[in-house]
Formats: C-alpha cells, sequence, structure tokens
C-alpha cells in the first residue's frame, strides 16, 4: 500500500514539474553592460562578420551573381614537315637506319586523328617487310636446345607461338634462340639513336586547337577563333604566355607546350610522355562579351614512364600479305575544357545580405560568453540577465509620499525572510496628485 501512495505521489510531483515547466514563457531582456572589454569584442566580432559577408562573400566572392558551368569542344590540325638522315650520326644505335632515311608529314606522325586531344610521334622502331611464318624469336629468348624452347617459358612478351626448336638467331651471330611462329622477322626492340628522338624536330611543328564554348543558363557561346584585341588574325599569331596579345592565341608550336609543361621537348620526345593542355574560360557577363577569353595553361602529369604503342600497315605483294610495324614514341596531348560564367541575379544577393545579417546575431553570443564566463563580475552579470518572474507571487505596497517609499526600498524588508522569494514587489507612490508605480524583484534569502 505505502509503496502504491509512494509511486502516486512521485507521479504527481513529475506531472506537477511537467506542467510548470510547459507553460513557462521566456521573453528576452535588454540589459546595457558598461564594459569596454565586452564592447571591444561585439564591435570586432561585427566588424569581422561585416568583412566576409558583404566584402569576401558579395564583392570578392561575386555572390550577387548566379553561375554557370562551360560545355565546350575542341578540335586540333598539326602542321609540319621534316627530313631525316642519319647517315655517318656516331648516335646510331641499330644495323640498318635505311628506313628511317625519309621525308615526314603530318599524315606519318599524327597517329590517329583524335577530338579533344592528338598524338605526336616523335621516336619509333620500325620493322618493315613481316610476313606470317617462322622465324627466331627475340635475343631476350636465348637458348642452347630445344628443351630451353618449350610452351612453357612463354612469359607474355613473345611474339608468338614457340615451335619447340632451337634455331640461329638472325639479330646477332653466334646466338642461338627459340624459334615462333609469328610475323617475320620478329622486331628487335632497339631505338634506332641512343640519346635523341628520330623527329626532334617536331619541336617547331604547329598545332590549331578550335575551341568551341557555351553557357546555356545565359544562352551565351563563344569561339577561341576570334580576334583577340588587335589587328592580327589566328593564322599569323603564335603563342606566348607572356605577351598581351599573345597569350590568347590558339597556335602552338609544340616545344612551347612542353617548355609551359616545365620540361624540355628533347628529353621528352625521347621517350614520350602525356601534356595536358587546359583551356579555362572564366566569364564575368556583367562586362563586355570580348572580355570573356580563355586562359591556357599546361601540365606534365608523369615524365618518368614514357608514352608508346605499336600499330601496323598492311599490304599484299606477289598475293602474299605484308606488313609494317611500327613502335611509336612520342607525346599524347590531352585538352581538358573548364570554366564558370557569372551574370547579375538578384535572388543570390538577397540570399547573401540575409545570410550576412543573421550572422550578425554571432556577436551577441559571442559576447555573452565573454561576459558570462570571462569578466570578474560575471555572478553579477548573470543576475541581471537571467530574472525568474512569478505573478503569483507579486505582493503592492501603497506609500503616501516618496520619502516613505525610499525608506521601504532602502530599508531591507524587499529581501526580508518573511517575504516570498522571487516576487515582484510594486510600490505605488503618492504625491503631488500624482501616483507613480516601481517594481522590484525579491531575490530571496
Amino acid at each position: 500500500m505505502s509503496s502504491k501512495m509512494t509511486a502516486s505521489r512521485k507521479l504527481r510531483r513529475f506531472g506537477n514539474l511537467l506542467s510548470e515547466s510547459f507553460f513557462d514563457y521566456d521573453t528576452p531582456k535588454m540589459v546595457q553592460i558598461k564594459s569596454w572589454k565586452a564592447g571591444a569584442v561585439n564591435r570586432i566580432v561585427q566588424l569581422l562578420i561585416i568583412l566576409y559577408a558583404f566584402g569576401y562573400v558579395i564583392i570578392w566572392e561575386k555572390g550577387y551573381q548566379s553561375s554557370d558551368k562551360v560545355l565546350g569542344s575542341a578540335t586540333s590540325k598539326l602542321k609540319g614537315t621534316t627530313y631525316t638522315n642519319f647517315s655517318g650520326n656516331d648516335d646510331i644505335a641499330v644495323d640498318d637506319i635505311t628506313p628511317y632515311t625519309r621525308i615526314w608529314d603530318v599524315t606519318d606522325y599524327v597517329i590517329p586523328a583524335q577530338s579533344n586531344g592528338f598524338f605526336v610521334m616523335t621516336n619509333m622502331v620500325l620493322t618493315g617487310n613481316q610476313k606470317r611464318g617462322v622465324c627466331p624469336e627475340d635475343l631476350e629468348f636465348n637458348c642452347t636446345k630445344d628443351t630451353d624452347c618449350l610452351p612453357s617459358r612463354r612469359n607474355g612478351k613473345e611474339n608468338g607461338k614457340f615451335t619447340g626448336n632451337c634455331v640461329p638467331s638472325d639479330k646477332e651471330k653466334d646466338t642461338n634462340t627459340c624459334e615462333v611462329l609469328a610475323w617475320c622477322p620478329t622486331e628487335l626492340d632497339r631505338k634506332p639513336l641512343s640519346t635523341t628522338a628520330v623527329l626532334g624536330a617536331a619541336e617547331n611543328f604547329t598545332v590549331y586547337i578550335k575551341n568551341a564554348i557555351t553557357f546555356p543558363k545565359f544562352n551565351f557561346s563563344k569561339k577561341n577563333t576570334e580576334k583577340f584585341g588587335s589587328d592580327e588574325v589566328p593564322y599569323s599569331c603564335r603563342f606566348n604566355n607572356s605577351h598581351k596579345h599573345s597569350k590568347y592565341c590558339p597556335i602552338f608550336q609544340l616545344g612551347t607546350l612542353v617548355e609551359e609543361a616545365g620540361m624540355k621537348f628533347s628529353d621528352l620526345a625521347y621517350k614520350g610522355g602525356v601534356v595536358i593542355i587546359n583551356i579555362d574560360w572564366q566569364c564575368n557577363l556583367d562586362h563586355d562579351d570580348a572580355a570573356c577569353q580563355p586562359k591556357y595553361s599546361f601540365i606534365l602529369p608523369d615524365s618518368e614512364d614514357g608514352f608508346n604503342f605499336r600499330y601496323s600497315k598492311f599490304y599484299r605483294k606477289d598475293g602474299v600479305e605484308y606488313r609494317d610495324l611500327t613502335k611509336a614514341y612520342g607525346i599524347l596531348f590531352q585538352i581538358e575544357i573548364f570554366g564558370e560564367a557569372g551574370k547579375f541575379d538578384i535572388v543570390p544577393l538577397m540570399l547573401n545580405i540575409a545570410s550576412g545579417v543573421a550572422l550578425l546575431s554571432l556577436a551577441t553570443v559571442m559576447c555573452d560568453v565573454v561576459v558570462l564566463y570571462f569578466l570578474k563580475k560575471r555572478r553579477y552579470y548573470k543576475e541581471c540577465k537571467y530574472q525568474n518572474v512569478s505573478v503569483d507571487n507579486s505582493e503592492v505596497y501603497d506609500v503616501s509620499d516618496v520619502t516613505g517609499a525610499m525608506k521601504l526600498t532602502n530599508s531591507g524588508l524587499l529581501s526580508a525572510h518573511y517575504m516570498k522569494p522571487n516576487s515582484v514587489v510594486t510600490i505605488k507612490q503618492t504625491g503631488n496628485g500624482k501616483t507613480q508605480s516601481r517594481s522590484s524583484l525579491v531575490s530571496g534569502p
């Protein structure tokens, strides 16, 4: 029985507590604190918020504009011819230099034609007049007996299928290699020159990059082939990143592209590599359309591994199919297009202004932290800031003159033990035909 009464009492007490807190009402109270420290914190925080919201977000970051990402494409056209003849060159690394003595034009060294990028062959290994048959393997697969040429020796680098025979090499005297069923003769994977590229002259070849972009949100389109601030036309200019007008020219020397990426053309041409051409369109459409021009930059991701691949040209002679195999080393130029355009819009401007105004309330929060937790008189400030008022506990005292009111207030009666704590005492003062009221909070015993 007693346990039931205890539970009922606890439940009633919890209900009373819940009802009291549920029907409480909080209202802001304005307290003016005369403290230069708190005032300084308040003004400094307000200044920082104004600089951030209006100086950085709206002005520097153009928070008054709406934006759109660029959409675009690029095509390239290369020009350049050269003639190579290495007879008598001390750098020759192969027995027969004849296949490399020839004229080279754009159809020989651009393989294949590509959009948003292009490959330029600068060095190569040529293996001509290959036909299907059996022949000695590369020198890597040397042998002394037939059992050295079993299929289990395959390592993925072989040029064909092992026949199981160990035969004399056709590439080096007094050496035997495994025989394979393959395109014969097999490739001798050795660059023709030991230290330089066959097409080192490609440094002076030119590429014409045509780029068209659009910002669909603003219905704005432009090309990089338009005139760029002078009487020059694209066909007569050459890109120069340090020149006022030529830095917008869409015709580039290959050597310039590689040097701008941070490497010598002769070093990259020998073993190949990748160069990224970035075309950046950052346009403010609140200004004249002519101010919207691309900015070119160049990146060399990795030059250690080089870049190469193989391709073949097939033909028939006397009813027999032949091919010329080329292992091409060169530079792969990849074109990347990115950018953003902005134009005035009232909606983002108003949103950013509203956000800045809302952030100003942060100054009050920070000042409250300083005042209530760091200043010496923090306890006094807390009593002034937080006040609990119960209307049911209020009392009214009538005093006929001002002197009596002062005596009552200063006599300590408002904090006497017999008065109700946290109550509001209203003193009515009557004098000179007027009645004035003043309320005071009883702090409690």
